[in-house]
């Protein structure tokens, strides 16, 4: 029979293969829709490139952060769910790279698709506030969990839901505006990776107090 520690261990396995595996999958899906169209030096084609490659960045930090901080037995599977369809929803928004239109509704939905996500994980985090409410250290990270969690469900997406439905609209009366948008969501992009990227830093000295105290 398993005890907690090994079953705690068997859900952080699974969860960082199945977060590798479908960012995997998104990555190469970018690469192979992006690689024929990159000889092409389309501005704007480059710009939704590099705003792939950040997307699956982000996703990948603010996943495996989540996966360190309270990912823990028992599993739930509806969390995976959503790995599962966000991948879809990846990939098929990077087959639309030459169609702003298609490419910022894909945008929209991948957002969408997110801010689901960020709730049903918020539950997950209030459901398991017992598990850290042994020790000072453990309490600090618990703390920190919860603070991000909450701006980042009131800012951060938020504020992609609004840009790519704003985008969306605007592209569809004046497709010139496209490339002045893709760079837009590139800068905003490369702020979601700079925000998890700081997360990740308290995040993993907060992880690392919790080991010493052991």
């Amino acid at each position: 029979m398993f005890n907690r520690g090994q079953l705690d261990q068997l859900v952080l396995d699974i969860e960082l293969v199945l977060i590798s595996v479908v960012q995997g999958v998104a990555l190469s899906t970018l690469a192979i829709e992006g690689g024929p169209k990159v000889a092409a030096m389309d501005p704007m084609v480059l710009a939704f490139l590099a705003t792939g490659l950040l997307f699956v960045l982000s996703f990948w930090s603010v996943a495996i952060i989540h996966a360190v901080s309270f990912v823990m037995w028992p599993m739930d599977l509806g969390h995976y769910f959503f790995y599962f369809a966000l991948a879809l929803l990846e990939c098929l928004t990077f087959a639309q790279m030459e169609r702003p239109v298609a490419w910022f509704g894909g945008s929209l939905a991948c957002f969408l698709v997110t801010a689901l996500l960020y709730v049903y994980d918020y539950r997950l985090i209030l459901v398991r506030r017992s598990a850290y409410e042994d020790s000072a250290p453990r309490g600090a990270l618990y703390a920190h969990i919860l603070a991000h969690q909450r701006m980042e469900m009131r800012f951060l997406v938020p504020a992609g839901l609004l840009f790519s439905f704003v985008a969306w609209l605007v592209v569809r009366g004046n497709a010139g505006l496209a490339l002045p948008l893709a760079i837009l969501q590139l800068v905003f992009t490369i702020g979601f990776v700079a925000n998890f990227s700081r997360s990740f830093g308290a995040r993993r000295r907060l992880l690392t107090a919790c080991i010493e105290k052991s």
